[in-house]
């Protein structure tokens, strides 16, 4: 395996965690606490928090067989860069647009710094032609 896989693997597993995390807090714990933690604005109802935690972590189980084999899930592979760098991009136009309060920022920053990671990552592993 070369350091691109492995450092791609780490990468990966990292922001299932990181997603997991922000899923769990969100559905089991207190959705509020976690919007005022990310500055992320009050919301009286949280049930789009719910909906959206909850398809974060689903989403994020797709991620999981591109970590162990990039080749063999090429797909997932690609989708989970799309799936960092859309978000991100999206959190950026709306805090600039001003539909979005800052904190969402700070999600840009994670999924940003993630997705590029994986993307640089991706295409040196995808260059260097090793499949096994």
């Amino acid at each position: 395996m070369t350091d691109a896989r492995g450092l791609f693997r780490i990468v990966v597993w990292i922001g299932v965690l990181v997603n997991w995390t922000f899923g769990v807090w969100a559905v089991f714990f207190d959705p509020h606490a976690l919007l005022n933690a990310l500055r992320l604005g009050d919301q009286q109802d949280v049930t789009w928090l719910y909906n959206y935690s909850i398809l974060l972590m689903i989403l994020s189980l797709f991620y999981i067989p591109a970590a162990n084999d990039p080749f063999r899930y090429r797909a997932n592979a690609w989708l989970l860069i799309v799936g960092r760098l859309v978000p991100a991009s999206t959190f950026l136009v709306g805090v600039v647009l001003g539909f979005m309060p800052a904190g969402f920022l700070g999600l840009m920053a994670g999924d940003g710094t993630i997705g590029l990671l994986e993307l640089i990552l991706l295409i040196r592993i995808v260059r260097s032609g090793e499949a096994g």
